[in-house]
This record gives structure tokens, sequence and C-alpha cells, in this order.
């Protein structure tokens, strides 16, 4: 049987916004900012979800890499949408991987120590039609499209591990159990 291409789906969860990437095997296909206007924490999940299940559904998505979360950082109610995120993805037979900014940090940079704008400009050297969007960042008072840019990141940090034989393996067994 041949290997099935890895499509993952990256998140870069937050309360008011989600920062989302989607690759087709190491091209990045999708990205985007995605608002969350309800406010209820179970409206907001509900909203997620349906995003999500509509990229899923729209890439054939089988991985899921999702930021995990700083606990000193983070609100119960973040913990919980995370939580519940991760479970979802899981019935839905996706491979799940949850990295820390510190991971991200090492596989872009492994000599040094990554901020914010390098990580930016980084993930733009190696994809580079997200120039516009890197120099409207700079312009913004209020920076919020770094949720995206650490999508991406975590997105190819993901297809980096996954790329490699054992992470094939895992991809190819979860789809031989459904």
């Amino acid at each position: 049987m041949p290997d099935k291409e890895i499509r993952t789906l990256a998140l870069n969860p937050g309360s008011r916004y989600v920062g989302i990437a989607v690759f087709h095997g190491p091209e990045l296909v999708d990205w985007a900012v995605r608002s969350m206007r309800d406010k209820s924490p179970k409206a907001k999940l509900e909203q997620l979800k349906s995003i999500l299940s509509e990229l899923t559904e729209t890439h054939s998505v089988n991985c899921l890499a999702i930021k995990s979360l700083h606990p000193a950082r983070s609100s119960d109610y973040l913990r919980q949408l995370t939580g519940s995120l991760k479970e979802w993805a899981k019935g839905k037979h996706h491979v799940v991987r949850e990295y820390a900014i510190k991971d991200i940090e090492t596989f872009l940079l492994p000599s040094g120590r990554l901020n914010k704008r390098l990580l930016m400009e980084g993930v733009a050297a190696v994809h580079p039609f997200l120039f516009p969007e890197l120099e409207g960042e700079r312009q913004n008072r209020n920076p919020y499209l770094v949720r995206m840019f650490e999508a991406v990141a975590l997105g190819m940090k993901c297809l980096g591990d996954l790329e490699n034989p054992k992470g094939r393996m895992l991809i190819r067994s979860i789809h031989e159990e459904n």
C-alpha cells in the first residue's frame, strides 16, 4: 500500500483569535487567523469545531498539529478548549501532535533564541508568498497575524517529524484502522 500523503491542519488556539495553517504534504495551501466572535466558551468551541470540520473535509486532513499552552500564560477555559479539540481530532482518527513554542524555536533556529519577529521572518523565508502578510504585520499596532505565522511554523515542525520513517508508519497505521 503506498504511503498516504500527510495533510496537516496546524492550529494556534487563543480565546479570541485562532491561527490556522493547512499543508498538503510540504505545500502550504491555506493560512488564516480566524476570529472567535461568540461569547460563551461552549459556543466558541462549537464555532471552532465547525471551522475545523470544514477545513478537515475540504482538505482531507489526517493530522492535527496544535500549539501546547504555557501553563502560566493560559486560562482554564483555553486549556479546556484545546483538550476538547484534541479529543475531537482523535475521534476523527487524526494523528494529533502537540508542540510547545520551545519545540518550534529549536526546529527553526537550533543555535539561537527565536523571538516572534524572527519566527515570522523565518516562516516567510520558507514560504515567500507570505511576505505581504509579514509586511502588514510589521505595520499593525496590535499584531495578531503572528498567530497564523506560529500555526505555519507548527505545521512545518509537525511535517518534519512525520516525514521520518516512524511518522510515516504512524500515518499509515491510523488509516489502515479505518
